[in-house]
């Protein structure tokens, strides 16, 4: 009798994040802080990014969920490879739930040495390029000592 074959499953985001910060050395931090939607301040959270690895992730506690049909979070990362008016696209994401969520990073481009991430609001599919009137988190990598 052959076994029944099993599709090993993908790893959650939860997972890849932590083992991702438990075994790659590169590792970049960033905290979020508020950006400039007031009723969203007290987002909290971090990303987190490895160039070796060209994967990251997008923690969340408070972000409202939002109506995709209306409106989709959209991440930017500003890299020093690239001007700070044409940051990289990082993929748009819905939050479907309440509490802690864990969103795979999608760069559209290589990412070589990030100094910054934010998350803005926009229409469903997101933009090229964000006027950033909505930007609900701003997070600065933070500096190895």
């Amino acid at each position: 009798k052959t076994p029944t074959p099993t599709a090993t499953p993908f790893p959650v985001p939860e997972k890849r994040r932590e083992e991702l910060l438990a075994s790659v050395p590169d590792v970049k931090k960033a905290a979020w802080g508020p950006g400039n939607v007031k009723d969203l301040a007290s987002v909290t959270g971090d990303a987190v990014w490895s160039d070796d690895q060209q994967e990251g992730y997008l923690r969340f506690r408070g972000l409202p969920p939002n109506d995709k049909h209306t409106q989709q979070y959209q991440l930017w990362i500003f890299d020093e490879t690239q001007s700070d008016k044409t940051p990289i696209d990082g993929g748009v994401f819905d939050v479907n739930a309440n509490g802690e969520v864990v969103i795979p990073i999608h760069a559209a481009l290589q990412v070589k040495n990030p100094k910054a991430f934010a998350v803005t609001i926009e229409k469903p599919g997101g933009v090229v390029v964000s006027d950033r009137s909505k930007i609900v988190v701003l997070g600065k990598v933070e500096t190895s000592s």
